[in-house]
């Protein structure tokens, strides 16, 4: 019984991740102040990487393979944190942000799995929804920070990409205005590559929002039309 409850309600464990791990560093902005940006960088990035994960993993329990999967990523994660402060090196920057990438990638594939299947509409079912446009989110910014790393001059107008600059933040508020299609244009792509990539971004976001009420309702209303012929019959 404990093992179905928790494989019920393994969204609202990555949801909560996700939150806690998008109000990290702006919190640590407004309570600690811009100098400390290096420490943030070296310090608590990571960990919020870490403890990202950790939360996420803990819904993957009604999956014993993808479960011993996400712990696999957990652990990873845990040590290109330890290493990368304590070395400083950048490829294991790099390591811990394409591990994150793919334990996002697993959770948003699981998610689309459980949600695209049209077979439940209870809240376990909208909290995956949501936890796959804030993913959608999430993955179109790690690829950004990727590429700005490998390519920091001449990638985005708006930031100062600095080694030590913590711009996380600045990358996840460009991705989600751009997956919105709000795009308020104070960040904007100037490499062709990343154009290429905020285009597909917003479309991807449209067709995500299209396909999921258009799934909804459809799954209401079918719902509803059988109601309406049991009460007939």
């Amino acid at each position: 019984m404990r093992h179905r409850k928790l494989a019920q309600n393994n969204f609202a464990y990555l949801l909560g991740g996700l939150l806690f791990f998008f109000l990290l560093i702006p919190s640590l902005r407004l309570f600690l102040g811009a100098s400390m940006e290096v420490e943030l960088m070296r310090d608590y990035l990571p960990v919020g990487f870490s403890l990202f994960i950790l939360i996420g993993v803990w819904g993957l329990q009604g999956n014993r393979r993808f479960f011993h999967l996400g712990l696999v990523l957990a652990l990873l994660q845990l040590a290109f944190a330890v290493v990368e402060q304590r070395t400083h090196i950048p490829v294991f920057k790099v390591g811990a942000t394409l591990n994150v990438l793919a334990f996002c990638l697993l959770n948003a594939f699981l998610a689309a799995q459980h949600v695209f299947s049209w077979r439940h509409a209870d809240m376990n079912t909208l909290i995956g929804a949501v936890c796959i446009y804030l993913l959608l989110g999430l993955i179109w910014a790690l690829v950004y920070v990727l590429f700005a790393h490998f390519w920091p001059e001449g990638s985005f107008n708006g930031m100062a990409l600095q080694e030590n600059a913590v711009q996380f933040d600045n990358f996840l508020y460009y991705s989600f205005t751009t997956l919105t299609t709000a795009g308020y244009g104070d960040i904007t792509p100037i490499n062709p590559l990343l154009r290429t990539l905020a285009y597909l971004e917003m479309i991807t976001g449209q067709f995500y929002m299209a396909i999921l009420v258009a799934g909804l309702v459809g799954l209401f209303m079918g719902k509803r039309g059988a109601a309406g012929s049991g009460n007939g019959s």
